[in-house]
């Protein structure tokens, strides 16, 4: 029986230098966003302060909320990283997976922070107060 193998696409020779450059922005980024995440509800009492909300309420919300950012931060770098790594060495394109890896992290840290913010009855105060006033 013979077997019948798919071509493999060859990467272009750029992909290679772009795609470890998009892995090292990344790992700028997950170092940003998990020394911000750790400290997620003294952040949101700062941006309630710039704002002129009063203070951040939900602390163990947050704080929660902050680790499962910093958790799915790592995570999503690594397998950015376990995945792009062997397709470089294989001549293959992998650019798409460090953008996919950051895009799919920074949706999670969207979500998740509006949730924080949604959750604060302080917010919710102030935005129903706002709407209030004419």
């Amino acid at each position: 029986m013979t077997e019948t193998r798919r071509p493999t696409r060859v990467a272009p020779i750029w992909d290679a230098p772009i795609t470890v450059g998009l892995l090292l922005v990344g790992v700028v980024n997950t170092i940003q966003t998990v020394a911000q995440a750790r400290e997620l509800p003294v952040a949101l009492d700062q941006v309630y302060a710039a704002r002129g909300i009063s203070r951040y309420t939900q602390v163990g919300l947050a704080t929660g909320i902050g680790w499962v950012i910093v958790v799915t931060s790592i995570a999503s770098l690594v397998a950015a990283i376990a995945f792009a790594v062997p397709r470089i060495r294989d001549h293959r394109p992998a650019f798409w997976i460090p953008l996919l890896a950051g895009a799919a992290s920074a949706f999670v840290t969207i979500v998740l922070v509006a949730a924080a913010i949604l959750a604060d009855p302080a917010y919710l105060g102030s935005v129903g107060h706002a709407t209030a006033t004419p």
